[in-house]
């Protein structure tokens, strides 16, 4: 028997210690939670709607004063809770007792709805009291993230996360994926559209909404594409590369970006993240088919209503190239020039992009220069890099044939000159 009761009375202090503990909790930490939460700003209790998982301490002060936490059960309630006794825990100490007298539904209520609704209830049991809540933990909740994401899944979150930190947990967006045009979905509705094209270059947050329990996220696939390369910083990814002429590391970017209709040069070159240091953007051009749009893009930004900001269609291709970006073809061609510098293109190309070789060119003497390499054009045509110079040297035969052709034109005109003085 003996046995028996000091188990009981073990139990009776831990049941007892339990409100103690948990509040003495709560206060240590309270200034972790605030420090390390990751909120935006603090919780604005007309914001914050109320659910399951989350804990509330509920402080009474006035006629009577205590506190004691509470957590929202899953059916959407907290429980009025009131000391009914005190029971001695050391000489000078005593421990108040707790009944559980009430439960009040507080699911999808903001902090100060429910404040009102608790003081309700406890106003049945005391007079001249004031009734604060205070939250002291944040649930989580399921949300699924669907579509062009990287890693499709299920994800826990909290009220104060938003569609771009579910996006970020699951991996991010594919290639193929919309960035403007993702879906929140909510009991099967579409309830909101999150643009974080927008968000991301405006740091507007009603483009990028908080997320709710239970909320699908779906990523669909953009409708139409623009290809943004050279130099600009990109905003789905970049390689490095060794510049040929100043042999510095720099970056440039190859990306599809989604086209918004109506969108323009400058709005694309701002979703790639704008220009580098290093860009010339006078030499700004946009592919189309087999057309070539040079545009002004210095002016552009300044001016964004100029008419060379000319609207994109789906499939164009927007490039900005390097300072040293040029490829220069010289000698015996039709257009000799300086010529933007396009990847994967072989010598013999830019030959065709410069009007083709003249009747006396000497194309078994073309050549690359590149740096201090010759690069036969006939034998190799080499695959063309930043700052080559094509060479397409004039054939010697036909200069000699030149001065054979004139010295038979003179002498034709000495012998008829001299037939009419003869005569």
């Amino acid at each position: 028997m003996k046995k028996a009761s000091v188990i009981r009375t073990g139990l009776y202090l831990v049941l007892i210690m339990c409100p103690l503990f948990l509040q003495l909790h709560a206060q240590a930490m309270a200034p972790t939670l605030s420090f390390s939460s990751g909120l935006e700003k603090p919780v604005i209790s007309e914001e914050y709607l109320l659910g399951p998982g989350d804990s509330l301490l509920v402080t009474i002060t006035g006629a009577t004063n205590y506190s004691y936490i509470t957590s929202v059960a899953y059916e959407g309630k907290i429980t009025i809770n009131l000391p009914v006794a005190t029971v001695p825990i050391q000489e000078d100490l005593l421990m108040p007792q707790y009944d559980i007298v009430k439960t009040v539904p507080v699911y999808d209520l903001n902090l100060e709805q429910a404040k009102d609704s608790i003081k309700t209830v406890f106003l049945q049991y005391f007079r001249n009291i004031d009734i604060d809540i205070t939250l002291v933990g944040m649930r989580k909740f399921t949300v699924f993230v669907v579509g062009e994401v990287k890693t499709p899944g299920i994800l826990p979150l909290r009220p104060i996360d938003r569609v771009s930190t579910a996006v970020r947990y699951i991996g991010g967006i594919t290639t193929l994926g919309s960035l403007s045009s993702i879906q929140i979905i909510r009991k099967g509705e579409v309830v909101g559209i999150a643009n974080l094209d927008d968000f991301e270059q405006t740091g507007n947050l009603a483009a990028n909404p908080l997320v709710k329990d239970g909320d699908v996220i779906l990523v669909p696939r953009m409708e139409r594409t623009v290809t943004v390369r050279g130099a600009v910083f990109g905003r789905r990814g970049y390689e490095l590369r060794v510049a040929e002429l100043t042999a510095t590391r720099e970056r440039t970017s190859e990306g599809l970006y989604e086209l918004i209709e109506g969108e323009r040069v400058s709005d694309l070159i701002a979703k790639a993240g704008g220009l580098t240091p290093w860009a010339d953007p006078r030499q700004t051009y946009v592919k189309r088919s087999e057309e070539k749009i040079f545009v002004d893009l210095d002016s552009i930004l300044i001016d964004p209503q100029r008419a060379d900001n000319i609207e994109l269609a789906d499939g164009d291709e927007l490039t900005v190239p390097s300072v040293n970006t040029l490829v220069y073809v010289q000698g015996q061609v039709v257009n000799p020039a300086a010529y933007p510098f396009e990847a994967n293109l072989h010598a013999m190309d830019y030959i065709g992009i410069a009007g083709g070789p003249l009747s006396d060119a000497n194309m078994s003497g073309a050549h690359v220069q590149r740096g201090d390499e010759k690069l036969s054009v006939k034998k190799e045509n080499p695959i063309i890099q930043e700052g080559d110079r094509i060479h397409v040297p004039r054939q010697v035969f036909k200069f000699w044939q030149d001065y054979v052709e004139i010295g038979a034109v003179v002498a034709s005109l000495i012998i008829s000159y001299l037939t009419l003085v003869s005569n």
